[in-house]
């Protein structure tokens, strides 16, 4: 049973977890491999062979028997040591190159921009983006190995954050109002994507979508955006306004039909002006 279990004759690697593992290291004790063992790549996986820190024969999918022919960079590097049969002293690495959907990204703090309608402004962002492995040389060099981020949650969580730059980045050089942002979300989602795939790809990571799902501003900003719009449907629709904003409106249906549109009144006892819940009365000149 020891000379049966020394050497394995078929490696491959199924995923079984609920959450998707990114990388997986194969594992045998003393990390022996046979020479002419079968190896099965599945599809959405590629396989990375590691000799002595080293990058060494990258496979796709396929079926494959691990000898000389199919192992050069590992023959170069003298991972065979005796005849055929022997062990490949080799570590060997199983990527998923699927994609991973869904992940969350979020602006870590505000970013302050200088908007033309609503003057200085904290902005906050958040949304989902979708990345995968593209190159796995380079993902194993940058990521895996000068990082040394290991497990799935912890190399999400680095992409997370500079996703959440890109937006910052995006946001801050952007020229439009916070206003039209929201109302060209699907621009301003192909900018973060490009804008986060300048780094991604720098560590062998492609980031193929990156949504932007909300913009959020301050609550005292977005109470004047409110008040603004609702001053704008008075002056095109006084009876609608009441019913939508029934405090702003609440003193405009006391006083009956009798104003104009943009809120003043004449009447016998003088001039009103509107304000919101608020009638101000102003005598006429020379009363």
């Amino acid at each position: 049973d020891f000379v049966k279990g020394q050497f394995i004759d078929l490696i491959e690697y199924v995923d079984a977890s609920r959450e998707k593992t990114l990388v997986y290291k194969y594992t045998r004790a003393g990390d022996e491999i046979k020479q002419g063992a079968r190896l099965i790549v599945r599809n959405g996986q590629a396989a990375v062979f590691v000799h002595r820190g080293q990058i060494a024969d990258i496979m796709g999918a396929g079926d494959y028997k691990l000898d000389t022919d199919n192992l050069p960079l590992l023959s170069t590097l003298k991972a065979f040591p005796t005849l055929f049969r022997s062990e490949i002293k080799s570590d060997l690495y199983f990527l998923n190159t699927t994609q991973y959907i869904n992940n969350k990204w979020g602006t870590k703090n505000p970013v302050i921009k200088r908007d033309a309608e609503l003057g200085i402004v904290r902005i906050t962002a958040s949304g989902s983006y979708s990345f995968r492995i593209c190159s796995p040389k380079t993902f194993m060099l940058e990521v895996f190995g000068a990082r040394s981020l290991n497990l799935t949650n912890e190399i999400i969580d680095y992409l997370t954050a500079f996703v959440g730059e890109a937006i910052a980045q995006c946001l801050g050089s952007c020229n439009q109002s916070v206003l039209d942002l929201a109302m060209r979300s699907r621009d301003l989602s192909s900018m973060v994507t490009a804008y986060a795939n300048e780094k991604a790809q720098e560590l062998g990571i492609e980031i193929v979508t990156a949504t932007v799902e909300h913009i959020g501003l301050p609550s005292e900003v977005e109470k004047l955006i409110d008040e603004q719009s609702g001053i704008g449907l008075a002056s095109r629709d006084m009876d609608t306004f009441v019913q939508g904003y029934p405090r702003c409106g609440e003193t405009a249906g006391r006083n009956g039909r009798n104003r104009s549109g943009n809120g003043s009144r004449q009447g016998s006892g003088g001039e009103y002006k509107w304000q919101f819940g608020t009638e101000i009365l102003q005598p006429r000149k020379g009363q």
